[in-house]
């Protein structure tokens, strides 16, 4: 999205804002090249510690009758963890590109408590399908 709007956005572009969705920190348009590298790094961390679930903390005790499944069941969670990173900063940087290109650079308040909703909800969902897997 970057390249796309990289043309039409000005030198100056909201980078922060506020829980209110207020605008609170300007910086370089170039700032926008870190969302993608952050969403990528985030991405990768989470595919590379997927390939060692038995690593991981569990709310259970794993033993072999139970490990496969435990195992599953965390590397499912960490793969929609990572759907779900995608899309938060696909919206952020598409958010950048529609406020700046508009008299009103203030963020949606209700993304923040929205995606927070989503994240814990997937955790929740996980964490209580390793309970009952148990």
């Amino acid at each position: 999205m970057a390249i796309y709007a990289w043309s039409r956005l000005p030198d100056t572009i909201p980078v922060h804002f506020g829980f209110d969705g207020q605008a609170n920190g300007w910086g370089s348009k170039k700032v926008l090249w870190l969302l993608p590298i952050i969403g990528l790094a985030i991405y990768g961390l989470l595919t590379f510690i997927s390939r060692y679930p038995n690593t991981f903390n569990y709310p259970v005790v794993i033993t072999e009758e139970n490990a496969l499944r435990q195992y599953q069941i965390a590397c499912s969670m960490l793969n929609w963890l990572k759907s779900e990173m995608v899309w938060i900063f696909v919206y952020i940087e598409w958010q950048i590109f529609h406020l700046t290109t508009t008299e009103n650079p203030n963020l949606e308040v209700w993304f923040i408590p929205v995606t927070s909703i989503i994240i814990f909800a997937t955790i929740g969902y996980w964490l209580s399908q390793s309970f009952l897997a148990r």
